[in-house]
């Protein structure tokens, strides 16, 4: 025991001697931002988690705060973006990159500029690219036209063209880049009094919140660890399908006592839900019942299968072929929306999801840089 005792404390004076070495540092940990923390140790730059600990390899020059579930990180004197699990959404190639809002970077490479996209999409020749304007350009910067803020192109020539932010959702969707009905609007962010930057669904708060899919409660709060209800989860489909179908559901002001008459009404007449489905609007839904809720809608229904749907349903061992809802529910696990209550891929259908969890849920429908692989 008194050996066992002495290699203990031998181990720690030799941690303590190490870290005391001349140019050694300890890990530093800055604040934190969507559930992640830049860090830093020797010069290596990383994220850690709530926890304090490295998730996001200390292997860059640089980083920056993420930010609608994204961060510029610089290696090796290349900058890229990176979503939280440290996963490349654009490849450290570039010069200068410079977030312009909906997803969108200018981007520099030698001489010259373009503007990139965290989301690929097929060209007219059929080539996947991110370039949403061609790195062709003299210049390419952020600006203002006649009030507005603007794009800024400028070519060889000189010839400037100027793009209007607001024009850039068509853009994206003239291209077809999956998405593009839910822009990330560039400085649009929550602050609610109960969800902090430490908070694990901080960052899908800000995404639902962003893209126009969940609000707050009231009073400044979102309640994001409140089960939500089968009013809200038909309100958060009803404005997922108003966007993605692009009619005035989600800018419109209804007025009647009940806050989700409107949303019933409008996910009735598309289908998402059925008269008599529900016994009360106001009680908390299972999760069995979101899934098919969400599942219902345009939007669900349109996005591509990422993981096998075979292999999901021999994974997800709480839920048979027979039960109901097995299919909404496996397929949303197959198209990358769905974790599963823990590693296992546990659905637990009879339970209730928090608003906090519905904020992911949601926010991995609108924006497919977040959906999740699995095999």
């Amino acid at each position: 025991m008194k050996f066992r005792t002495r290699l203990t404390a031998l181990a720690v004076c030799l941690c303590l001697l190490v870290s005391a070495l001349p140019g050694a540092r300890a890990l530093t940990i800055y604040g934190y931002s969507e559930g992640l923390a830049q860090a830093e140790e020797n010069g290596r730059w990383g994220f850690a988690n709530a926890a304090g600990q490295v998730v996001i390899p200390l292997q860059y020059d640089s980083v920056v705060s993420f930010s609608l579930g994204m961060a510029a990180v610089n290696l090796h004197g290349k900058l890229g973006v990176i979503r939280p699990d440290g996963t490349y959404l654009i490849p450290p190639e570039y010069d200068t990159l410079m977030p312009a809002g909906y997803g969108l970077y200018t981007a520099q490479k030698g001489g010259s500029w373009g503007v990139v996209s965290v989301l690929s999409y097929r060209d007219a020749a059929g080539n996947l690219t991110n370039q949403v304007w061609p790195l062709t350009y003299k210049k390419a910067e952020l600006g203002s036209s006649g009030g507005l803020d603007a794009l800024i192109l400028t070519a060889r020539d000189g010839k400037r063209t100027v793009v209007p932010l607001y024009q850039i959702p068509t853009r994206l969707e003239e291209l077809g880049v999956e998405g593009s009905q839910f822009p990330l609007t560039k400085g649009k962010l929550p602050v609610f009094s109960d969800v902090k930057g430490k908070d694990w669904y901080a960052l899908w708060v800000d995404l639902a919140y962003n893209t126009g899919i969940m609000s707050g409660t009231g009073g400044g709060r979102f309640e994001p660890d409140r089960a939500v209800t089968v009013a809200e989860a038909i309100q958060m489909a009803a404005n997922m399908e108003s966007r993605y179908r692009g009619d005035d559901f989600h800018t419109t002001t209804y007025d009647s006592k009940l806050w989700y008459t409107a949303a019933v009404t409008y996910c009735l007449a598309g289908g998402i839900i059925s008269r008599g489905q529900f016994d009360s609007y106001d009680r908390p839904i299972t999760r069995r019942e979101l899934a098919q809720v969400f599942a219902a809608t345009s939007l669900a229904r349109s996005l591509p299968e990422r993981n096998s749907l075979a292999r999901v349903r021999a994974s997800v061992k709480d839920v048979a072929p027979s039960d109901p809802g097995a299919d909404a529910i496996c397929g949303l696990y197959a198209k990358g929306i769905f974790t599963g209550v823990d590693g296992s891929l546990r659905f637990d259908p009879d339970g209730t999801t928090t608003r906090g969890a519905a904020a992911a849920l949601a926010a991995r429908l609108a924006r497919p840089e977040q959906r999740i692989t699995f095999f």
